[in-house]
């Protein structure tokens, strides 16, 4: 564990503030991405990374119902933003956030979720107030009791869920990706009527060669 400098992380006890061990992890997370070329925000805690025309900030959320010595939540919130966009949008470029990726087509069944953890088991079950089958990526976790095997998954989450994307968001392939046989929620969530998204100007921008409306049925 290289937690060297990190007391809070190595010696905290039932009785540590949950907002100290929240704020530790939010460090440690700092440091790891601040080597990886992100800009790390203490006071409200987020990461940011600029690459082309892609603007990626990642915050990080707790709640004021934390459970000392039990529970502290932890909740990964990315949000996508053209810079290019930004300069005309009134809504500053902004493409998506956590449900334009996080939401996946599951089964035929429109009640049955599957709920994929960023660690521990995943959990399957039958939500009667759905309309649609779901694969959900959780971004939620209780960092309560972390330990470096459970701070690299995630490390691995940020990774492969959203840093990812801003790669895939420069490429055709990508792109396609995304919206190619989309569930209902991401579709809400980047079609610009559903939320407030720029997600078609910005395809219309850098990938005239894809009709985004049509693939979004608009």
């Amino acid at each position: 564990m290289v937690w060297n400098d990190n007391k809070t992380l190595l010696e905290y006890s039932k009785r540590t503030p949950c907002k100290e061990i929240f704020q530790a992890v939010c460090d440690e997370l700092g440091k790891h991405y601040a080597a990886k070329g992100f800009k790390y925000s203490r006071s409200r805690p987020k990461l940011t990374l600029e690459i082309d025309d892609i603007k990626l900030v990642i915050e990080f959320w707790s709640t004021k119902s934390n459970t000392p010595g039990k529970s502290v939540s932890f909740e990964i919130l990315p949000n996508f933003y053209s810079k290019q966009l930004a300069k005309t949008s009134t809504i500053n470029g902004f493409l998506f956030g956590h449900t334009g990726l996080f939401y996946h087509k599951y089964t035929d069944n429109p009640k049955q979720i599957l709920v994929k953890q960023i660690f521990g088991d995943q959990l399957e079950r039958i939500d009667e107030y759905s309309t649609e089958s779901n694969i959900i990526e959780n971004h939620y976790c209780n960092v309560y009791g972390i330990d470096k095997e459970k701070f690299d998954s995630i490390v691995k989450f940020i990774d492969d869920k959203i840093v990812i994307w801003i790669s895939k968001l420069a490429t055709n392939e990508g792109i396609l990706e995304l919206i190619t046989n989309a569930c209902r929620t991401r579709v809400w969530a980047i079609n610009g009527k559903g939320t407030n998204s720029d997600f078609v100007n910005y395809v219309k921008l850098h990938f005239s060669d894809i009709d985004i409306e049509e693939k979004l049925g608009l």
